[in-house]
């Protein structure tokens, strides 16, 4: 029975993995980045500076005219000032160099926020500010980490009335204290479960109770610590799901494997059946709790 459970669970891992191969093509949903801009109280255009390793020419009034329309917040754009604009660095408009599209837009009007989305917000990237006598301000160079990011600049220590490069503070809000929560209260209810399982299935000695505890807190921390970096950093929920079922299945053959051989209070097939009822009824709590993530 325990071979006939590892050889499908195996078979299993296999299939999910060249499905998840083809699924990331160009299915679910694309990055997303929504800013704050902070400390600006005049009129200004907004855009993003993305790396282009060539050099760029100025577009033409038509390509122009291309480019901007539906894909920029508002009618007007600085193309005086960003067609044909590339820093030292190498970085060039978004809205005007990026090649697909690169919608940037401004969901409430009232807000100084902006919302950079599809075709796919940029990994790495700086700011520009346009002011309405042409001066320009852009932040330095920030990586984004998240998967749906959000950010403030905040440019209220800077002096707006010349051009400057690099200046400003580029934050990105990555949550760490819902992370810290989450895991620690699914690694609880997970590990209290199963303690229980192993109760239902006539386990009494210490050690076994010790050995179950041990290895759940182990692989419980290492699932809920991959399934928030898929959630943040991977792909949000198509990223969460992806690493929760290959990472299931990883648990799934680590404990039968494990309790197999170290479980010796009944008999090994035993042991590997409460294995894999275990790990079904935390499958179906982990899908119940997932919204901690």
């Amino acid at each position: 029975m325990g071979k006939r459970i590892i050889s499908f669970l195996v078979i299993t891992f296999i299939l999910f993995s060249f499905l998840a191969l083809d699924i990331n093509a160009d299915m679910g949903p694309k990055s997303t980045i929504d800013i704050e801009i902070i400390g600006v109280d005049q009129p200004y255009y907004f855009d993003v500076l993305i790396y282009e390793s060539n050099d760029i020419e100025i577009l033409d009034l038509f390509d122009l005219a291309n480019e901007i329309e539906g894909n920029y917040y508002q009618d007007d754009y600085p193309s005086d000032i960003l067609n044909g604009y590339q820093d030292e660095d190498g970085f060039v408009s978004r809205t005007l160099y990026n090649g697909i599209p690169a919608i940037l837009s401004k969901p409430d009007d009232s807000k100084e926020i902006y919302h950079v989305g599809y075709f796919s917000a940029p990994k790495t990237f700086k700011i520009v500010i346009i002011l309405d006598d042409d001066t320009m301000i852009t932040s330095k160079i920030i990586d984004r980490k998240l998967f749906q990011s959000t950010m403030t600049y905040d440019l209220s220590d800077v002096d707006l009335s010349f051009n400057q490069q690099d200046v400003g503070v580029l934050t990105e809000s990555i949550p760490y204290t819902h992370v810290s929560i989450s895991l620690l209260i699914r690694v609880i209810i997970t590990v209290g479960v199963e303690l229980l399982i192993l109760f239902a299935y006539n386990y009494r000695r210490k050690e076994s109770y010790m050995i179950v505890g041990l290895t759940n807190l182990v692989t419980q921390t290492l699932l809920t610590v991959f399934m928030a970096i898929g959630f943040y950093a991977w792909g949000s929920f198509f990223g969460l799901l992806g690493v929760l079922i290959l990472g299931e299945i990883l648990v799934f053959i680590t404990e039968i494997l494990l309790y197999g051989y170290v479980l010796k209070e009944h008999s090994r097939s035993k042991a590997m059946g409460y294995a894999f009822i275990a790990n079904v009824i935390t499958l179906i709590l982990t899908f119940l709790t997932i919204g901690f993530i």
